[in-house]
């Protein structure tokens, strides 16, 4: 009897295997497939999920699923700290040599206390391109603010693959995620003179990231995703999270991360596209296009959670020139955000003075910018989005030309509304600063070197921190009863059935919310019967 071949199995076949075991082929015919055992199919099966994360974490896209073990780097800390300055230099664009990757290596290792002995050798260097599947590193010149070579490139590539593959615009999507300072007025507001003499408020430092998607027609914009600092806000508790205008989540710097984005992928893209698709008849092929952002997980992780959606990213340091989203649709969702901040001020504006508008911004938490959030949103014009598009679809519009009027109007309306909130001394540029304050804000950590040492020896220190984030923001709060809530609404309804821009719809949902509570008060003070004592 013949010795059979030994064959090491790929972690890309290994991931194959699981996913076809998952579909139900049998162990046997894999293993007379792949040429191997019917024992290594089982093992491969026991290592599922290692083998899944293990992939999720490397790039896929440069070919690092032809590694055939998991084996790990002698120094974790060095090897994932190298790694990380990698990637994130890379979606930036920059170009990176072996030369340049051993010498960042070299000032790792001596800033973490690494070995002493420790040589970034062209062996190193050749196991560390094996361990995260970096084929080549090249120096292309110097790094440049946009490279329109490599845009042109991707518009024929991708104009070619929506022909060939008859994908309707209908089906194509843009998401990309952003940062957000959700409660950020113009400095000379909040900065009065009286703040000479004694501390007084300061402009809020609060951000979180926001992420937008929509397809290329305008006519299916999802829900935007909203990232916090805090897994429990106060200002959430008791809220039917399911019925909130956004959809919420958290990290501990409100940043996005890969765990965050594959759950939005798998939780709301894909069920939202596909409702969205059913109500016309019937799934399509999808495709989804994104940036290169060290925090989206790789092609392998995200083309495989449904068949009819394809992911493909751009090129990096496009975004300027190609990404939907940054055509300003971003810009004006945040402009728009931002005129719904100066509304509220203004609604709950009761008397004149500076104390009065400093108490009314305090009031402002996260459930307020939420709905805020909601309504700038869906003010984005469904044309805007569709013109986003022109540049990458090489439709030959400026899809932000044509936003100049819209801005100016914007801008206009703004001053007005802030002089209607005693900031006479907020002129044009202040208000442009205001806009401008978190442009620069990808919605995911730039790292500097000290960012990335600290990220990989201090671990615990982050644990600590999260747990104290949340602790502070799970304070009991009064909760409304449902009598108070009936008397509200019936005040409320009255009062609206004589407004001059009621309708019957209104009326109608607002005698629904004012019923509901009626039925709930009714159900709080029905006097329990002695049969409910005995009722399981």
């Amino acid at each position: 009897m013949s010795k059979r071949k030994r064959v090491v199995l790929s972690m890309k076949d290994k991931y194959e295997i699981n996913k076809r075991l998952e579909e139900g082929e049998s162990a046997t015919k894999l293993s007379l497939e792949y040429q191997v055992g019917k024992s290594t199919i089982t093992d491969i099966k026991k290592q599922k999920t290692n083998i899944t994360n293990f992939i999720s974490q490397l790039d896929s896209s440069d070919g690092s699923t032809s590694r055939k073990t998991m084996k790990l780097a002698s120094n974790t800390n060095l090897d994932d700290a190298v790694y990380k300055w990698f990637t994130q230099k890379r979606s930036q664009g920059e170009p990176i040599s072996g030369p340049i990757l051993c010498e960042k290596a070299v000032q790792f290792n001596e800033k973490i206390g690494g070995p002493s002995n420790f040589q970034a050798s062209t062996g190193w260097l050749k196991r560390f391109k094996s361990r995260h599947g970096i084929r080549e590193l090249h120096i292309q010149g110097e790094k440049l603010s946009a490279d329109s070579s490599a845009a042109d490139s991707f518009k024929i590539k991708l104009r070619d693959m929506l022909k060939q593959e008859n994908y309707a615009l209908e089906n194509v999507y843009n998401a990309d995620e952003t940062g957000l300072n959700w409660k950020a007025l113009p400095r000379k507001i909040l900065a009065s003179r009286r703040e000479l003499a004694a501390p007084g408020p300061k402009i809020s430092k609060d951000r979180i990231t926001a992420l937008a998607c929509a397809n290329a027609t305008g006519s299916h914009r999802l829900p935007m995703l909203v990232i916090g600092k805090s897994k429990k806000p106060r200002c959430f508790k008791h809220v039917n999270m399911s019925a909130m205008p956004i959809v919420y989540t958290s990290q501990k710097n409100a940043w996005m991360d890969s765990t965050i984005f594959m759950k939005w992928f798998t939780e709301t893209f894909i069920p939202s596209v596909k409702t969205h698709q059913l109500k016309n008849g019937k799934r399509e092929k999808t495709l989804l296009l994104l940036d290169n952002a060290p925090t989206h997980p790789s092609l392998d992780i995200l083309n495989e959670k449904d068949d009819f959606i394809k992911i493909m990213f751009f090129p990096p340091n496009v975004t300027s020139l190609l990404q939907p989203m940054d055509q300003g649709v971003i810009e004006s969702f945040k402009r728009y955000y931002r005129k719904e901040l100066l509304r509220k001020l203004l609604l709950e504006k009761e008397e004149e003075g500076e104390e009065s508008l400093i108490k009314n911004h305090k009031k402002i938490d996260l459930k307020d910018a939420s709905y805020m959030i909601r309504a700038a949103w869906d003010s984005v014009k469904e044309q805007n989005l569709r013109k986003a598009w022109n540049k990458v679809l090489c439709m030959g519009v400026n899809p932000q030309s044509e936003c100049v009027n819209e801005r100016q109007e914007d801008m206009s309306e703004m001053i007005n509304m802030l002089k209607n909130l005693d900031c006479h001394e907020c002129d044009e540029e202040e208000v442009q600063q205001w806009m401008n304050i978190d442009d620069e804000d990808p919605g995911y950590q730039i790292m500097q070197d000290s960012d990335i040492l600290d990220l990989m020896t201090n671990k615990a220190d982050a644990t600590k921190s999260t747990s104290s984030t949340t602790s502070s923001d799970n304070e009991d709060e009064n909760i409304i009863g449902a009598s108070e809530a009936f008397t509200c609404l019936d005040i409320a309804l009255r009062w609206f059935e004589t407004q001059a821009e009621s309708d019957q719809y209104q009326i109608s949902v607002l005698k629904k919310v004012r019923d509901l509570a009626a039925r709930k008060r009714v159900g709080l003070l029905r006097q329990t019967k002695m049969e409910d004592f005995f009722k399981r």
